[in-house]
Order: structure tokens, then sequence, then C-alpha cells
């Protein structure tokens, strides 16, 4: 069980960083189509998978916290 939540948040957190920094700034990417590329998928992904709703929800918190760091550290440079 915790192996599915760590490998779902890594996930996710690379879904954010991606949706966050690397698309809109680094290959200019509108911040709205940004947020539904990583949105829809996601959700599809989250809905269709087989985990009980805690354990996505652990996982979506969990990812939140990896990335913000991550987002915030290369924000400042």
């Amino acid at each position: 069980m915790f192996l599915t939540i760590l490998k779902n948040s890594l996930i996710l957190a690379v879904g954010y960083y991606l949706s966050i920094v690397f698309l809109p700034e680094i290959m200019n990417i509108n911040e709205t189509v940004s947020k539904y590329v990583f949105t829809i998928p996601a959700g599809i992904w989250l809905i269709v998978s087989k985990n009980k709703w805690w354990v996505n929800v652990v996982s979506i918190l969990l990812g939140l916290a990896i990335s913000l760091p991550v987002v915030m550290s290369l924000s400042n440079t």
C-alpha cells in the first residue's frame, strides 16, 4: 500500500512540475492549456485506478508536498 501511494505521489509530483514550470516557461505553452494537459489525464488516471479513495487523496496531497519545494526553489532562480 505504501509503495502504491509513493509511486502515485511521485508521478503526480512530476506532472505538477511539468504543468507549473516546464510547459509554460520552457516550452511557451499557455498556462491554461498546461493546466488542462495535467488535470485531465491525472483525473482520468485516478478515477480509473483500482485504489481506494483515501489512497488517491493521500497520493494527491503527498504529490503536492513533494513538488511544492521543488517548484518554489526553481522559481526563485
